[in-house]
């Protein structure tokens, strides 16, 4: 049940991780991962056992990613031509700032809420 679980919520997890770029922001994965374990937490009660064992599984799950990341870019850079591979990374660009500048602005409205809230 517990491993189904833990499936189940790191293939939820996984597109998220696919939208940020690779190596941009190290420090925000492993921070992501630690509020989503802690999010975990806060619903599922878990035991520090649980918690350690998923924070190992989310790292070696993040570096199998990075690895068939690295060999995709690799084998895109062989299929597409220089032009069309330099208008997919501006795409992909493109997208990730259309997702930040969406995070951002929910993130605000979280905050604006949560102060509204505070205040009645």
């Amino acid at each position: 049940m517990n491993a189904n679980l833990i499936a189940i919520i790191f293939a939820l997890a996984l597109p998220l991780t696919a939208v940020a770029n690779p190596g941009e922001c190290k420090g925000d994965h492993e921070h992501f991962q630690a509020k989503k374990i802690e999010r975990m937490d806060k619903a599922l009660s878990l035991t520090d056992d649980q918690k350690s064992r998923l924070e190992a599984l989310f790292k070696q799950n993040g570096e199998k990613f990075k690895a068939l990341h690295e060999e995709t870019q690799s084998q895109l850079k062989t299929i597409l031509t220089p032009e069309q591979y330099t208008k997919l990374q501006e795409m992909k660009q493109l997208r990730h700032e259309q997702w930040r500048e969406k995070r951002q602005k929910k993130q605000h409205e979280h905050n604006h809420e949560k102060s509204d809230a505070t205040q009645s």
